[in-house]
């Protein structure tokens, strides 16, 4: 399978205020499969701004969508449609950890024997072992 890049992620500016997301995504649908549409919100605030994404699914509908949705009237707001510089999120891609290189090392556990500090004895951990049951079918006749 080929790597996506930003094929078919859109960059929409100037939308309504209270445009809400399932609207922006059927202006889309026309042009192609909408795989998301997002309508950005101030980090601080919450509140909805007059710009959001669409992630469409081939360059060839995004190409379509901003030839045909470019300079329209959506909701009475003249919006501007052209491709995005975001970067597609993977569904179910995990957050990007951060390097081990910058995170604090934890400092052993250590005893105070009166000769000076010794690491601590590890902890041990017993596993119970027990036998599981088992259902036994009688033998069909």
């Amino acid at each position: 399978m080929r790597g996506r890049r930003n094929h078919g992620n859109l960059f929409i500016a100037n939308l309504p205020a209270d445009l809400p997301e399932a609207r922006l995504a059927e202006a889309f649908d026309p042009y192609g499969i909408v795989l998301s549409a997002e309508i950005a919100r101030d980090p601080n605030t919450g509140a909805r701004l007059r710009h959001g994404w669409v992630d469409i699914a081939t360059e060839r509908a995004a190409n379509a969508a901003i030839a045909g949705l470019h300079g329209t009237k959506l909701e009475g707001s003249r919006i501007e449609v052209r491709p995005s510089e975001k970067p597609v999120k993977k569904p179910g891609a995990a957050p990007a950890r951060p390097s081990l290189a910058r995170r604090p090392i934890p400092a052993l556990p250590t005893m105070d024997t009166g000769a000076g500090a010794v690491p601590a004895p590890a902890r041990q951990f017993v596993v119970e072992k027990r036998p599981l049951r088992r259902r036994v079918e009688p033998p069909a006749r």
